[in-house]
């Protein structure tokens, strides 16, 4: 998530951008030579982290769009596998 992107935190975004700076995290440990793809991976890694925080401390109070999201997290959780976006969606709901 860059400082330009005016677009309100989104916990899916959050959890994609996750995913993609781990596999660059990954590509820089265990494949390149180059440590840019580590360091870019785990700069990305931090900002899904920071954009997830922010997008749950907005739909906090919510009730209606957590238990949405809530169920959208557990399956979409369940179906990568990601026990965390599962365990985070059962405590919306």
């Amino acid at each position: 998530m860059s400082s330009s992107n005016d677009n309100p935190p989104s916990m899916l975004h959050g959890h994609a951008a996750y995913v993609a700076g781990a596999a660059k995290e990954a590509i820089g440990t265990h494949i390149s030579s180059d440590p840019s793809w580590k360091t870019s991976g785990t700069e990305t890694k931090d900002a899904a982290v920071a954009e997830m925080r922010a997008a749950k401390a907005q739909s906090e109070g919510e009730p209606g769009k957590n238990e949405t999201v809530g169920k959208m997290e557990e399956k979409l959780g369940g179906a990568v596998g990601c026990e965390g976006m599962v365990g985070e969606g059962k405590e919306r709901q």
